[in-house]
């Protein structure tokens, strides 16, 4: 500092040196420099102690009434009530399978016609045609 220097810029002049301290020390962690990192604590669970073997109570006392007849008798005691199942009507399928199937393939054979005649497409290309002739062979008699 200068011959006119005063407490107010040693103070700052303090300041300037502890943050050049400081940048060079995080520069030098950054160079790859060795630093200390701390050893990793390891926990582990502790072994309970053995448990001692249980203790045969002998046989069992049976009481002086004798056994009840719901533990000596098998099965229920009473025959389970009858509930009503509900009654379903069978399923109605719209036919055979192949049925079903025949009238799916011509659904879709409509909905690309349709898709076509949407986009403009004339009903004379090839692709129309062939759709047209698809359907009066799976038309329903």
């Amino acid at each position: 500092m200068g011959p006119g220097a005063g407490p107010r810029d040693n103070e700052i002049a303090g300041i300037l040196w502890a943050l050049v301290e400081v940048t060079s020390t995080a520069g030098a962690q950054t160079r790859g420099l060795p630093t200390p990192t701390p050893s990793p604590t390891i926990y582990s669970r502790p072994t309970p102690a053995p448990l001692a073997p249980p203790v045969n109570p002998g046989p069992a006392v049976v009481p002086p009434a004798g056994l009840s007849p719901l533990l000596t008798e098998p099965g229920p005691v009473s025959p389970p009530p009858q509930r009503a199942a509900p009654v379903y009507p069978s399923l109605q399928l719209p036919g055979p399978v192949g049925q079903q199937n025949m009238r799916a393939y011509r659904n879709s054979l409509l909905g690309q016609q349709w898709q076509r005649e949407r986009r403009g497409i004339s009903p004379g290309s090839e692709r129309s045609r062939e759709i047209q002739q698809q359907l009066n062979q799976t038309s329903p008699q």
